[in-house]
């Protein structure tokens, strides 16, 4: 219990001191993209909370949680849906690693009611897929995706918890296929407790793997309910894999 609590208390300090440090940029980024419309307001606060990302990876976790990330897709940084398996609350923060661009993230409705960070998630147009149309989502997501911006999301809908993998909800193949979006599986091993479902953390590795996009001629030869299957196939023996190797490491 000591431990968690020790890591917890560097992500509060190293949160209060990415709040301050941040503030006056981000206040100035907002106004200069106000007056000049170089940028959106949600575009400004989504670099912000991805390089709060990147902080709490490489700082709040630093000396007892190390994250490797591999590069497998042979595509640019950009644009595009990304298909995240989903063991951990730590998962959202871990996005940060997969891209420099800053990401919008597809949450349910609990992340945007936090004191803290549910501001932020609202602010930087994170989409509440349980409280938005699909109508209104399949813009969202379209515009977002094919306009740049990565579009990360969790199609279990709940973390597992452990290395199981729940079912996948459809809303993001159907997106991929009437918007015509690239569709980049992503694998996370290693985090499934870090922390646990009870919020305890424990020392490790973890990997993420960003993976090849899925074919377009595959996305259009697919229905969702294929197209979807197919990525969750793909997640679990990726996992599997990085499972092995991890367990070889320890």
């Amino acid at each position: 219990m000591w431990f968690s609590c020790l890591v917890y208390c560097q992500l509060v300090t190293v949160t209060a001191v990415y709040t301050l440090l941040a503030a006056i940029p981000c206040i100035f980024g907002l106004i200069f993209a106000a007056l000049f419309r170089t940028a959106d307001k949600e575009s400004v606060i989504r670099f912000f909370i991805l390089w709060y990302g990147k902080t709490v990876v490489k700082v709040a976790l630093f000396p007892w949680v190390k994250v490797r990330f591999e590069d497998r897709s042979g595509i640019p940084d950009g644009g595009g849906i990304f298909i995240f398996n989903h063991r951990s609350a730590s998962d959202p923060f871990l996005v940060s690693c997969v891209t420099d661009c800053p990401p919008a993230q597809i949450v349910n409705r609990w992340p945007m009611q936090l004191p803290f960070y549910g501001f932020f998630a609202r602010h930087g147009g994170y989409i509440n897929i349980r409280e938005t149309p699909f109508e209104t989502l399949i813009r969202k997501v379209g515009d977002l995706a094919n306009n740049g911006v990565p579009v990360m999301a969790f199609p279990e809908g709940t973390r597992s918890g452990n290395r199981t993998m729940n079912p996948f909800h459809g809303a993001m193949f159907r997106i991929a296929k009437i918007r015509h979006c690239s569709l980049i599986p992503v694998a996370v091993a290693g985090n499934e407790n870090i922390p646990s479902r009870n919020f305890r953390i424990s020392r490790g590795t973890i990997l993420i793997r960003k993976l090849e996009p899925i074919p377009e001629k595959l996305i259009d030869s697919m229905t969702p309910y294929q197209l979807k299957c197919h990525v969750k196939e793909i997640l679990k023996q990726e996992t599997a894999q990085m499972d092995e190797i991890l367990d070889h490491d320890c």
